[in-house]
């Protein structure tokens, strides 16, 4: 069957139906088109717009919080305060815990290489940690601690000194606090080539700390770090240096391995040295006497030197005073050093007699502060054990020392001993005239631990048997930490009488304290005078732990001193109907016949003697010294500085209410701590 053939106007008449139709599918596919892109802006407006609102929402929240509300600068000196914080666990890094909170934090830490200056490592395990924080610290001063790894052996520890060297030494011209810890003395040595060329490695290098953990090491693997010591120059004197070193702090590491330049500009030195065995072999260290004094010459500008749990061998002694003398040949004849600027000395561990002799052998005018825990000696084998400190029984203890010896700008003074026997035996060979503050402390172990048992405290011994001269003028501060005041009448006057510029007495676990509060109360003279009979600049009083101190006892004492201001506050008169102003610049003195006589202090008018003063002998100079500190001291008592500052802290006889009335009579900071 043959189909038709149409004809070219009809297929025409199709082909322009057919196109008709697709230009109507066109426009509709445009139209759609159209329509998606709209949709799609608007769905893109609409996600821009819920991401804004996101954000801002987030950033509400983060407005709840207040550390978000603080600047940026003041995020970063927090940040700064808690890297340097010292954690237990190695691998807590403050600045990556920073890093990980927020955006914003984040920002912080990268951008703020301070925050990455300070380098921790214990052992080089990880090379890359140290890689990163030298990366992000930029060019920051940097503080690096390392510590080798307690499961370490000998040669795995030297092994990750040499890897930590060569990643790290590159930067040291940007250290400025360099602590290493070892286990043994080898890994010292790949250090020492650093030392010697300080001006290129380490030209701001202020702060270094070598430490040996291992008790009393033997340095056979490392004779070169003690035989150096045998080949100082005792006669070198230090040539000016540029070196930045002001603070050294060797454990258990020799003196001599350090070049003179190096340690020239020291400020202060500590010092810990296992104390010498009685079986001692040719590689193990003790620190000598002689070898110190050597060393300290060496450092003009020390200012502090601090002595943990070491104690020298003595092999010194002073040249005699008399050529006539015969000396020890054992011993060293030395000098004794003189450090111009030394102003500090903390040491613990010493025995009594090593206090006087160590001393003996410095000579610092300048000395300030005087920190010393006395060791007691043991109970067996005594001779052994000062023999191993230099005392040879032979030998009279005179012959170590010369006199007396005197710090006259001494002025802070703590003495930390086991009994009454040697705080009374520490102090008689020195000379201390310009005393401000002094803390006496009782550290026996088996009267700090008898709570409760007041007859295992020790007395507090008179002054007179601890101070060659018990007469303390300028003393201003006095603590006593866990003694006894005796019951013996005349104590407190025994005690507080030579300090009559005393202005804070601080008691720590004390007893018997109602005996010396009994010498700050009230003193009635002649007439209707009144005043105190000790301590009249007395402002701040302090006790912890002092259970048998009473509120009644307390109040007396404020009381006492405080009396001006109660009475002008609850409007007193004076006997002639006056209201009677009593204050330490105007003192009213009652006289017979109820007469008043003003003392006011003195401006540019002689000072006339009062009337009753019949005693003194014929020809008596009114403007006298003594006559003058003699009216000073009586104003003065007749009108005592007010107590200003009380602080009760564990003392079960005094409860908050008793010591916040002590508000009502004058005080005006009153601190209460609770009551066992």
């Amino acid at each position: 069957m043959q189909t038709a053939t149409r004809s070219k106007a009809a297929l025409v008449q199709d082909i322009e139906l057919v196109n008709a139709q697709i230009q109507t599918l066109v426009h509709r596919e445009a139209d759609f088109q159209r329509i998606l892109d709209d949709l799609r802006k608007m769905k893109d407006e609409a996600v821009a717009e819920r991401l804004e609102l996101e954000a801002r929402r987030n950033e509400l929240e983060t407005q709840k919080e207040p550390i978000n509300w603080l600047p940026t600068e003041l995020l970063i000196q927090i940040f700064t305060a808690f890297t340097d914080l010292d954690f237990e666990d190695i691998n807590y890094r403050p600045p990556v815990v920073v890093l990980h909170v927020s955006k914003k934090w984040r920002a912080i830490a990268l951008s703020t290489p301070q925050l990455w200056s300070r380098i921790i490592l214990e052992g080089f395990r990880n090379p890359e940690v140290a890689q990163t924080f030298l990366l992000q610290s930029g060019r920051s001063l940097l503080e690096v601690d390392y510590s080798s790894l307690q499961e370490h052996k000998a040669n795995q520890e030297c092994s990750h000194m040499v890897d930590f060297l060569a990643n790290v030494s590159q930067h040291f011209s940007r250290v400025g606090a360099l602590a290493l810890c070892f286990k043994i003395p080898l890994p010292i040595v790949y250090l020492l080539p650093f030392i010697n060329d300080f001006a290129n490695a380490f030209p701001r290098l202020a702060q270094l700390t070598l430490s040996i953990s291992t008790p009393n090491p033997s340095f056979i693997e490392a004779p070169s770090l003690i035989d150096k010591e045998d080949a100082i120059l005792m006669s070198r004197r230090p040539a000016p240096s540029n070196s930045a070193l002001l603070y050294l702090k060797l454990e258990q590491v020799p003196l001599f391995n350090f070049p003179v330049a190096f340690i020239s500009n020291l400020r202060t030195l500590d010092l810990y040295c296992s104390p010498r065995k009685m079986n001692s072999a040719r590689h193990d260290y003790h620190l000598k006497m002689s070898s110190l004094c050597c060393f300290l010459s060496l450092t003009p500008l020390l200012e502090e030197l601090i002595l943990v749990n070491t104690v020298p061998y003595f092999d010194v002694t002073p040249p005699p005073i008399d050529s006539a003398d015969a000396v020890d040949g054992s011993l060293v004849q030395m000098y004794p050093v003189r450090l111009e600027h030394l102003k500090a000395i903390d040491w613990t561990y010493p025995y009594t007699a090593d206090v006087h002799r160590f001393l003996t052998m410095i000579d610092a005018p300048g000395m300030e502060k005087l920190d010393i825990w006395v060791e007691e000696l043991p109970a067996k084998r005594i001779l052994e054990t000062l023999n191993m400190r230099g005392y040879h029984p032979a030998t009279s203890s005179h012959k170590y020392t010369r006199g007396v010896i005197s710090f006259p700008g001494l002025r802070d003074l703590s003495l930390q001993t086991a009994g009454e026997d040697m705080a009374a035996c520490v102090l008689r060979k020195f000379s201390l005239p310009s005393l401000e503050k002094v803390a006496f402390t009782n550290v026996d172990s088996a009267a700090r631990e008898a709570a409760g048992a007041v007859d295992a405290l020790p007395i507090f011994p008179r002054l007179e048997s601890i101070f060659r001269d018990p007469r303390l003028p300028n003393l201003t501060h006095l603590t006593l930490s866990h003694f006894r005041i005796s019951d013996e009448l005349g104590r407190a006057e025994g005690v507080l009488g030579y300090m009559p510029l005393l202005t804070s007495l601080s008691l720590d676990s004390c007893a018997g304290v109602g005996r010396l509060l009994d010498g700050l109360k009230e003193r009635v003279a002649v007439g209707v005078q009144r005043g105190v009979k000790l301590c009249p600049r007395l402002e701040a009083l302090s006790f912890w732990g002092c259970q048998d101190v009473d509120f009644d006892g307390l109040r007396a004492v404020v009381l006492a001193r405080n009396r001006s201001a109660v009475i002008l506050e609850e409007g007193s008169k004076g006997l002639d109907g006056a209201t009677g102003t009593i204050t330490r610049e105007a003192v009213v003195v009652v006289q017979q016949g109820g007469k008043q006589a003003a003392d006011a202090p003195q401006r540019g008018r002689k000072i006339k003697p009062l009337r009753k003063l019949r005693r003194h002998a014929h020809g008596f100079v009114p403007s006298s010294p003594h006559f003058v500190s003699t009216v000073i001291a009586m104003r003065e008592a007749l009108a005592p500085a007010h107590i200003t500052y009380v602080r009760v802290a564990n003392c079960r006889l005094i409860n908050q209410d008793d010591a916040s009335s002590l508000r009502d009579l004058g005080v005006v900071d009153v601190v209460w701590a609770g009551s066992d």
